[in-house]
């Protein structure tokens, strides 16, 4: 049983698999289905999906080898790409819930601007003390020695931060 390549999705692309242009003769393709063949054959490949990559190589190979098969995966594949056509999902989706809009803050008040002024003022503090404090592991924020080359908390390399300190 070969896995299904229709309706189309730009992931499952068969020319794209086959590293093949669209309007690629069936020499071509044939070549291409070999190529693949070669590398996902189960008894040359030892990976346990070499017998699921190698189905879909035959569903690819059987699906272009066929005419009408292949003006049909080429239509869905227009229809996808040129006429942003997208099939419909199978499942209904629940009908958006709609809120109507209310303002958060109906005008601009000295609470709001304090706010916004203590908020600013606590940044700079935080720049400040992260500027002029010991340095920090960029993973865990601990406290790092000058001399170290690994972070003691977490076990990061540190070897870019002992040039950058110019030690």
């Amino acid at each position: 049983m070969y896995p299904s390549l229709l309706p189309y999705a730009p992931e499952r692309d068969v020319y794209r698999l086959l590293q093949v242009d669209a309007n690629a003769n069936s020499e071509e393709i044939q070549a291409a289905c070999r190529r693949l063949a070669r590398t996902f054959h189960p008894d040359r490949n030892v990976s346990p999906r070499a017998n699921e990559e190698m189905q879909v190589v035959n569903a690819v190979r059987h699906l272009l080898a066929d005419p009408s098969a292949r003006a049909a995966y080429d239509g869905a594949r227009r229809r996808y790409l040129y006429d942003g056509y997208r099939p419909e999902p199978t499942y209904r989706r629940a009908p958006a819930q709609v809120r109507p809009f209310v303002p958060l803050v109906a005008g601009p008040s000295w609470r709001s601007r304090a706010t916004r002024l203590a908020r600013a003022v606590a940044a700079g503090i935080r720049a400040t003390l992260a500027e002029f404090g010991p340095p920090r592991c960029s993973a865990c924020r601990g406290p790092i020695e000058i001399g170290d080359r690994y972070c003691a908390s977490c076990g990061t390399w540190l070897g870019r931060m002992e040039k950058l300190r110019g030690s």
